[in-house]
This record gives structure tokens, sequence and C-alpha cells, in this order.
């Protein structure tokens, strides 16, 4: 069925800080996207290393992959209907010279740690009164900290703490882990399942997270000020436009 955009979904995205736009992508056109979303993820980690996380933006690898399914995935109507619909108008979500592709790693699992963006950027100790007054001016600005997962596969990597974007503070147990090494290589002695345990036990651990589930065809859009992480798995093929 195709999709079709509902006022609940205003209110969704409102209250939780992210919205799931279930199979806004054709089969068609999936399966154009998939063949160069392939093409991406080997590229990744010829490029990148085989724990990569991501190629950005793909409109630099024009020479080795078919942008063309890309270029139609951002003129898609539902897409800029629903997103207008959401955040009115002027705001474009997709863009071809920035998005990128999320892919999986090849060899064990591994944990970006949580964090919101826009203060993850800034070191603890650049965290002042000055940094803290700009960031609250743009806190509950729609037009600002977005962010957009589309899956060529299904790919529950991400978590997220639904509501934490409604406030600039942290409630105790909100941690940020981005430079957890632990997080991103365990033991030798360890096992990926073990691995895999011990990063899983992270993302649960955080207050009120939740997993997200995202389809073939599925589009995410989410403030990323909200706290969030991403935990990746070598047995999952990841292929999820990553825009915003």
């Amino acid at each position: 069925m195709a999709f079709q955009f509902e006022d609940w979904m205003i209110h969704h995205y409102m209250r939780e800080g992210y919205i799931i736009f279930r199979h806004v992508i054709p089969d068609t056109l999936l399966a154009d996207l998939r063949r160069e979303g392939d093409k991406a993820r080997d590229l990744a980690h010829q490029l990148n290393g085989p724990q990569t996380q991501r190629i950005q933006p793909l409109e630099r690898y024009g020479d080795q992959i078919n942008l063309a399914p890309f270029k139609a995935y951002v003129e898609l109507d539902d897409i800029h209907r629903a997103v207008s619909a959401l955040l009115g108008n002027g705001y474009t979500p997709a863009h071809i010279d920035i998005m990128g592709l999320l892919v999986e790693p090849q060899n064990s699992p591994w944990h970006c740690g949580w964090h919101r963006d826009g203060v993850v950027e800034v070191p603890l100790e650049a965290r002042d009164d000055e940094f803290k007054a700009y960031l609250a001016k743009l806190w509950y600005d729609l037009r600002f900290y977005n962010q957009v997962n589309c899956a060529l596969y299904a790919d529950s990597s991400t978590w997220y703490v639904p509501g934490s974007h409604l406030r600039a503070y942290d409630l105790p147990g909100e941690k940020q882990s981005t430079q957890d090494p632990s997080l991103r290589a365990g033991p030798e002695t360890w096992s990926n399942e073990k691995m895999e345990q011990y990063v899983l036990k992270h993302c649960r651990d955080m207050p009120g997270a939740i997993q997200t589930h995202l389809d073939p065809g599925d589009f995410m859009i989410y403030r990323n000020l909200a706290w969030h992480c991403g935990l990746y798995l070598p047995y999952q093929p990841r292929a999820t436009i990553h825009d915003i």
C-alpha cells in the first residue's frame, strides 16, 4: 500500500522526537538503490577499513557508483510532501552532495556510544555559558538538528531515548559514552557473541532507551539532539541512507 501521511505523525514526532514513514521507497527504486548501495558497501570497506560504519558523501564516488537511483530518491514526492507536512516548507530532507550510506562492520560488533549531536562535537571543557546560550536558541528550532536514516535492508541499529529532545539537561544515568574504547573493540579473547552482548547491554542500560526497527524502504527522521546511538553487527547486512 502506498505511503500516506497522517496528522498523528506530527504529534508523535513532536512528543517522541522521531517518526518512521513506512515503505516510502517504491519497490523498483529500492531494487536499483540496493544494487548501487551494495557497490557502496564494498567500497566503504575497501577505502575505510573492515570495521567502518559509513561512506560519505556518496557524490564523491560517482565514478564508481551509479548515482541515478540516489538522485531519484532525492526527488521522491512522497518524502518531500511528508517532510513538508511535518516541518513546514523549505526543509529539504535529501541532498545528493551530503548523503552517505551506513554499512555493517565486517569483523566484529561495535558501538558508537551514546551521545547528543550538537553537544558531542564540543569538548566538555568548552561547554561554557556562551555555548549553552547559543545551543538554547537553536534547541527547539525544527530547522536545525534533524537527521534521516532510510533503510535499503532491514535495520535495527539505532537506539533512541524518546522525549529526550525536549530538554537540554540530562537525567541521572544519561551519560555520553562516545570516548569509551571498550565499545569499539573488546579483549582479544572475546568472541563476537560476547562482544555483541556487551554492547547490547550498554544500549539497554540507558534509561528509557528503545531500539528502532526499519523495514526495507522505511524512512526515519529524528531530532538528533536527543540521546541516541548505534550498535553495528557483522552478520546483519546494512545499507541505510544517512542525511540531514
